[in-house]
């Protein structure tokens, strides 16, 4: 893989001020016209993905994608109950940006991948569903934004309760004045977020591409495990990644931008 320089890229390829578009709740195609899908990190999060994306009858997973192959068994396993066709397994997501039938990644890669995995799709002509957080950092936040708008993308973030029924009806009942003028809202998050020592460095496993993984941030030794989650090069920490769920359910339902 070509070595990509995070700020390099970003500045170099976007130009312009934008904002996301949301997908719609619901895309109806007729039975001809499936939205073909590939799907970029099948982790945890990735596989429940996978499985809720296949199990929509107007959609095609034509593609799962993840630098380790080792995932791929458990991540067809969820896919097997609702499509006959087999998805092409690939460890370099551009081989979905390069295929002209694809409409949609959807991107559950770590952090660090959000962005400029986002913005490549859009530049190969692709909308997006990215999981939260949208971005490792503002400055890739608003080239993801700019990305959306010049290359004419639909764009989702997976943060939770933004779409859903409950948080609608919640905020009809406050704007419509029930609870009176609220003139300041608290949130709590109760998520434990304690440090995870980097293990000792080890062999990298057969069939894992770690240039991949570690893409536009910095390359370190191999070690197993979820140590990345609480490293600035690779995650945005705790209060972005978590607590954004309910930071955002209130902004929504007060109506503001910024807390």
């Amino acid at each position: 893989m070509t070595s990509i320089k995070r700020r390099d890229f970003l500045t170099s390829s976007l130009g312009g001020a934008a904002a996301l578009s949301a997908l719609p709740a619901q895309k109806t195609v007729s039975a001809n016209d499936r939205i073909v899908v590939g799907v970029m990190g099948v982790g945890g999060r990735g596989t429940d993905l996978v499985e809720l994306f296949a199990s929509m009858p107007d959609v095609e997973l034509a593609y799962l994608c993840d630098v380790n192959e080792r995932r791929f068994e458990r991540a067809l396993e969820r896919v097997e109950p609702y499509q006959k066709k087999t998805p092409e397994m690939v460890k370099d997501f551009r081989r979905i940006l390069d295929d002209p039938r694809v409409n949609a990644l959807v991107n559950a890669t770590p952090d660090h991948w959000h962005g400029l995995g986002t913005i490549m799709a859009c530049q190969a002509g692709k909308d997006v569903y990215v999981e939260k957080p949208l971005s490792h950092n503002i400055f890739e936040g608003k080239k993801m934004i700019e990305a959306a708008r010049k290359y004419k993308r639909v764009v989702q973030v997976g943060t939770q309760t933004r779409s859903c029924d409950y948080a609608k009806k919640a905020v009809k009942y406050i704007r419509d004045g029930h609870l009176g003028d609220i003139r300041l809202v608290h949130v709590t998050n109760q998520m434990r977020h304690s440090p995870r020592e980097k293990g000792p460095p080890e062999p990298v496993p057969d069939g894992f591409d770690w240039d991949m993984w570690c893409g536009p941030a910095p390359r370190v030794p191999y070690s197993p495990g979820k140590w990345w989650l609480e490293r600035w090069d690779y995650s945005v920490g705790g209060i972005p990644g978590d607590a954004i769920h309910q930071l955002d359910l209130a902004r929504m339902l007060v109506g503001v931008r910024y807390p």
